[in-house]
């Protein structure tokens, strides 16, 4: 493994470059210049409550999908939803074809459901949340997205959150709101697959797992993966002990990290067109939805 393999992807640098060939302003990031705020763990894993809010679009087939023009709403998912329900609408739709086939690779329910079953957490919140994290306008993650997560959390009566991002903006997003979950009273733990942004933002508590931007909760199809993964994640909210703690995760995509090149090597713009429209995963799940709001 050469020296590019074995460092997290640049992102910011990628998308820089790519602004830059586009003849684009470069994006200028959020960038923190606070440490990030703390809140103790009042007690253990096994005896919390346990919260989790996914950024990657994800909706209940019958349940209005995202639009891509920074939509700050959010959707409320059961924790005992059938995955074969689960759908994904998102502004960098052109990552989403495992967690189409896998919808756990971003909304990890069954190895989360599976931890509840065996005690590892003392239970999982019955109503789950998600949002559409690609939200370009920081000030509209501050002003509308961060206080609806904040009421969220404060009607569940949780004792943590799980924060579970996608795409880049989508790590700047969450990274956010895990400064002002924690700033409000509520332990936080963010997954993340894309480290220098998350960095940049310095949440309290980062699991980093050195993965392809879409598999921030584990390869498609492999639950012992999946499941290890979110163990070892979960486990960061006993033994981080400071603000801005970070655990590297030992888990590898492949022996070849041929993904790393690559994420250099694509320049192009794939992001979906940026409007109000809402974007259904499938024409049934817009025909359903469309029945179900008509019926009340």
């Amino acid at each position: 493994m050469n020296g590019m393999d074995a460092k997290p992807v640049e992102y910011i640098r990628i998308t820089r470059t790519r602004y830059e060939k586009a003849g684009f302003e470069p994006y200028r990031w959020y960038s923190s210049e606070t440490p990030p705020p703390w809140t103790p763990m009042r007690r253990p894993l096994a005896e919390c409550r346990l919260g989790m809010l996914a950024s990657a679009g994800v909706y209940v087939a019958g349940q209005v999908a995202y639009h891509y023009k920074d939509d700050t709403s959010m959707r409320e998912i059961p924790k005992d939803v059938a995955v074969a329900d689960l759908r994904f609408a998102h502004v960098t739709e052109h990552m989403l074809g495992d967690a189409r086939r896998d919808p756990n690779c971003l909304f990890p329910i069954e190895a989360l459901r599976r931890l509840e079953s065996e005690g590892f957490v003392g239970a999982v919140a019955d109503t789950l949340y998600s949002c559409m994290g690609g939200i370009y306008s920081q000030r509209r993650t501050r002003e509308r997205l961060i206080p609806a997560v904040l009421e969220a959390v404060a009607a569940q009566q949780v004792d943590a959150m799980l924060l579970v991002p996608f795409c880049p903006v989508c790590h700047q997003t969450m990274s956010m709101i895990a400064r002002e979950v924690e700033a409000a009273g509520t332990p936080t733990i963010l997954m993340a697959s894309a480290l220098d942004i998350v960095r940049a933002v310095k949440p309290p508590r980062t699991a980093f797992l050195d993965f392809p931007l879409g598999h921030t909760a584990g390869r498609p199809g492999d639950r012992e993966g999946q499941y290890a993964i979110l163990r070892a994640v979960l486990a960061c909210l006993e033994t981080m002990t400071e603000a801005g703690a970070e655990e590297m995760l030992p888990f590898r995509w492949r022996a070849d990290d041929a993904w790393k090149r690559a994420a250099y090597e694509q320049q192009e713009d794939r992001r979906a067109p940026r409007d109000e429209t809402p974007r259904y995963q499938t024409e049934a799940d817009r025909t359903l939805a469309e029945r179900l709001a008509a019926v009340g």
